[in-house]
């Protein structure tokens, strides 16, 4: 029988969706993160659990492994898209062959889970940034029934996820490629819900929040946009990371799953076939490629990897080191730092509404609220030129 380590878990999902019983389940601990709670009444002990669980077994990883700056060659695509659109351009070249595409989408409610797409029209929900842990749900186990009956499947979610998944399948598949993303951490679910009850109250009805939207920032950490549904239309409203409690305190790396401050994962040796991210810093590395409205960094991770790239016809792509993608990439070379402040954050989400949390916010982050005011003011070209006068 699983025991589940509090510290390390990272609530992948595998142990719930091997187990043969179904007597594993979820609780919510610290900051409404998810965690495995066994039925151990109904428990057999026959150790599929374990066997799946990846948080103590060795890393697989390939010593070849190649470095990319790439973009999108389709603007609206790149409009679309967190960074460069890498991951729509290799998601294609799976539709192509007939193949199927899960990933993360933000589904009605504001729920984040993982869902499976096998065509360009239901493709949309996975693209552009979701900053909380996605719940995978039952599709570790549609992705085996997708590989068993011969169908290309790309899976794309965070290294432990891919981890996650692997250790799920228990033996390799050629008709499997896997995505891992440069991962900061994640925000729980549970955390982001009682936020939306501020969010709510302030915007009116949501139908869409947009995080790292480029429509009023351009290609940033900092801006996003919120659709809200107002007088039988849709109406959008920037949305920023200074002014609201939620997006601040995951940029300041706050509310991270615990497992995030010692993430096995944050380096270059990758789980996936390909990583993606973004390619800070790509403009002092002055390229041949537009970069000024976003830069995938494209980590090709082994030779299958590489062989599916070669039939990636819309992207633009130049080779660079593995070390010029990792310099401007703090989670390529170590976790996210455990702040002393997460503290602060669990006692407010224990004791606090969403709409008490930023008033709280407000009042002891001005400093923070007021920069973040005179940031946005700045043209986007200036910031540009800052980025890439930045070693």
């Amino acid at each position: 029988m699983l025991t589940v380590d509090y510290e390390k878990c990272t609530g992948c999902g595998a142990c719930v969706q091997r187990c043969p019983k179904r007597c594993i389940s979820w609780t919510q601990r610290e900051l409404g993160f998810r965690y495995p709670q066994i039925d151990k009444d109904a428990c057999v002990n026959c150790g599929q659990c374990e066997k799946v669980c990846p948080i103590d077994k060795a890393l697989k990883v390939s010593a070849e492994q190649k470095a990319y700056a790439a973009v999108h060659k389709d603007d609206e695509v790149l409009a679309k898209s967190t960074s460069g659109g890498a991951f729509t351009a290799i998601a294609d070249a799976v539709f192509a062959q007939g193949g199927i595409v899960y990933g993360a989408a933000m589904l009605d409610g504001m729920q984040v889970k993982h869902i499976r797409t096998s065509s360009k029209d239901d493709f949309e929900g996975l693209r552009s940034s979701k900053y909380l842990q996605s719940d995978t749900g039952t599709t570790y186990q549609m992705v085996e029934q997708d590989l068993k009956q011969g169908k290309t499947v790309l899976y794309s979610g965070t290294p432990c996820q891919i981890d996650g998944l692997k250790n799920f399948l228990r033996r390799g598949y050629e008709n499997l490629y896997t995505v891992d993303i440069v991962c900061h951490g994640v925000g729980s679910q549970a955390y982001f819900d009682k936020y939306m009850d501020y969010a709510r109250e302030r915007y009116g009805k949501i139908k869409a929040l947009r995080f790292r939207s480029k429509e009023y920032a351009g290609w940033s950490c900092g801006g996003s946009v919120v659709v809200v549904d107002s007088s039988d239309c849709l109406k959008k409203i920037p949305y920023r990371d200074f002014d609201n409690y939620y997006y601040s305190y995951f940029l300041s790396g706050d509310i991270y799953r615990k497992s995030c401050y010692s993430c096995k994962y944050a380096n270059t040796n990758r789980v996936g076939d390909f990583t993606l991210g973004d390619y800070w810093g790509v403009e002092a590395l002055n390229l041949p490629l537009q970069t000024e409205n976003g830069c995938s960094l494209l980590l090709v991770n082994n030779d299958r990897a590489e062989r599916l790239l070669e039939t990636v016809v819309d992207i633009d792509k130049v080779e660079t080191t593995i070390e010029q993608a990792a310099h401007c990439n703090k989670q390529l070379n170590e976790p996210s730092r455990l702040p002393e402040s997460r503290k602060k954050r669990i006692e407010e989400y224990e004791s606090m509404s969403g709409p008490q949390i930023q008033e709280v916010y407000l009042k002891t982050h001005r400093k923070t609220v007021v920069k973040g005011k005179l940031k946005a003011l700045m043209p986007y070209k200036l910031k540009l030129l800052i980025r890439s006068k930045r070693k």
